[in-house]
């Protein structure tokens, strides 16, 4: 009888001490844990005295043409960049496409010279 006394009273403590690890996140139960490890955070080294220097080399701008195509289908192209409703630009197209074309001469002179 005085074994199964000593017995019970041995597994209420483990589970009093269980219990209490659990409750407390751990802190009561001393177990052996690997210790985490410490980061340690190196100072970037310092930057080279030089001068900072793009990647890639940036893509040279074209060189401006001598001769100019803006007068080329000039009407047509204002009615196609306009603001107008497309049903109002159908009937201007029809004016404007001939209308370029006979001064297509003109504007390949005027090319020159813009």
């Amino acid at each position: 009888m005085d074994e199964l006394r000593s017995t019970s009273h041995w597994r209420r403590i483990v589970a009093g001490v269980v219990l209490m690890a659990t409750a407390t996140g751990g802190a009561a139960v001393p177990v052996a844990v690997a210790a985490p490890a410490i980061a340690q955070v190196e100072q970037a080294p310092e930057p080279s005295p030089r001068e900072l220097q793009p990647r890639y080399e940036p893509v040279p701008p074209t060189p401006k043409s001598w001769y100019g195509t803006e007068y080329f289908f000039a009407a047509t192209r204002g009615v196609a960049n306009s603001t107008l409703v497309p049903g109002v630009k159908a009937p201007l197209f029809i004016l404007t496409v001939p209308l370029d074309i006979v001064c297509l001469p003109f504007a390949a002179i005027g090319g020159f010279f813009g």
